[in-house]
């Protein structure tokens, strides 16, 4: 994933939160997805002024500990977002 696109969260998706946990939903295209944490706050930096790098960076700094695994992390959440096509990358 370049480092220097910004994911921007498409129209029409929500984060909500149900008994405890994050429910990504858009309800036109009848798509959920559950969201962990780490995947809500994610989410909410998808707003077309964060670079995919900025991103990793945020994390890494919040959770230093786990530096090492942190990019493939963010990695993965933005692909799945992007799969399910909750996210546009500018």
């Amino acid at each position: 994933m370049d480092p220097s696109s910004k994911p921007k969260q498409k129209p029409g998706y929500r984060l909500e939160m149900l008994d405890n946990e994050f429910l990504l939903y858009h309800l036109s295209e009848t798509t959920i997805l559950y969201c962990n944490q780490t995947a809500s706050l994610i989410w909410q930096l998808c707003d077309g002024r964060h670079t995919v790098k900025e991103i990793r960076i945020l994390f890494s700094e919040a959770y230093p500990e786990s530096a090492e695994t942190v990019v493939a992390d963010v990695n993965e959440v933005l692909r799945l977002f992007l799969e399910h096509k909750a996210i546009g990358l500018t």
